[in-house]
């Protein structure tokens, strides 16, 4: 059974923005994983004309704050979104373990529960790993009607990651353990400079992440992208990708839009790295637009 609470009493909660948006604090889940996260719905939003929806869905090691500014834009523009610190990252409960998809349905469900939210209209985005979950959820959920994957990742299989287990968190590190980050270090992968970076980055933006290698690896190789997006018939696809992208490098990504089924369609901007589809700027004027238009038209 999904829980759900709105947090009315919050300082601010429900209160309308400059931009005429309501935010709604939420708390969620049907797991026994506690969710945190925010419903932004836009002024033009009531139960008598309910708008489309959009649940966004952030990448590993980050949370809800690097999609809330991609939400906002959406809010703006007439769809109401909802984003969320998935399970082990931020202020929610429960550490990353390979079951996000869950997740992303929950938040789904939240979002549909709104008066205010055409249940027949909603998409999907996901950023990274956040893509690949909400690709994963969209078997689960009724009928999305967009689905928008942002610097997706490839797809892994159990060969992958037995041959190089390094870079699935388990290298140098005690099985079993669950590793918090930035406070216990870097991503295991990262040396040098590129380790102090991403601390940097994450304690700058307040970003925490706890993390079961062990089970992490071992469910990453059966979370097949290619055997969902091929199924989704009724549902348009946009696939954002930038040439510069060293996490998740465009040409071992692409397999997973070649595989989908129509309708379907992608960015390929050239240069850009693996945040630059969250950033102020043309690349996030493109998909959002795309969003809000493929919503407003389903």
């Amino acid at each position: 059974m999904l829980l759900l609470d709105l947090f009315k009493n919050a300082p601010g909660a429900g209160k309308a923005k400059m931009d005429g948006t309501r935010e709604i604090p939420v708390a969620f889940g049907s797991n026994g994983v506690k969710l945190n996260g925010k419903v932004l719905l836009p002024k033009e939003a009531s139960a008598r004309k309910p708008v489309p929806g959009a649940v966004l869905c952030h990448g590993f090691g980050a949370g809800y704050s690097a999609m809330e500014s991609s939400a906002r834009v959406m809010a703006g523009q007439g769809v109401a979104t909802i984003v969320f610190d998935f399970r082990g990252h931020g202020s929610s409960e429960g550490v990353v373990d390979g079951r996000m998809p869950e997740d992303v349905v929950d938040a789904w469900e939240v979002l549909s529960q709104f008066p205010e939210v055409d249940k027949e209209r909603i998409g999907l985005v996901g950023h990274s790993l956040g893509a690949m979950s909400a690709i994963l959820a969209a078997q689960k959920v009724n009928k999305p009607r967009a689905l928008v994957a942002l610097s997706c990742p490839p797809e892994l299989s159990v060969e992958m990651v037995d041959k190089d287990p390094a870079n699935f968190g388990r290298w140098g590190q005690t099985r079993g353990t669950i590793i918090e980050y930035p406070r216990q270090g870097a991503f295991p992968w990262l040396k040098g400079i590129a380790a102090w970076l991403c601390r940097a980055w994450m304690y700058l933006g307040g970003f925490r992440v706890r993390v079961d290698w062990e089970k992490f690896a071992a469910a990453m190789p059966q979370l097949k992208m290619s055997k969902v997006v091929g199924k989704l018939n009724g549902c348009s696809k946009l696939f954002v990708f930038c040439e510069g992208d060293s996490v998740t490098p465009y040409h071992k990504s692409a397999f997973v839009y070649a595989v989908a089924c129509e309708p379907k369609e992608m960015i390929l901007m050239k240069g850009g790295v693996h945040t630059t589809p969250l950033l102020p700027g043309n690349l996030r004027s493109q998909w959002t637009s795309w969003a809000v238009k493929t919503l407003y038209n389903a």
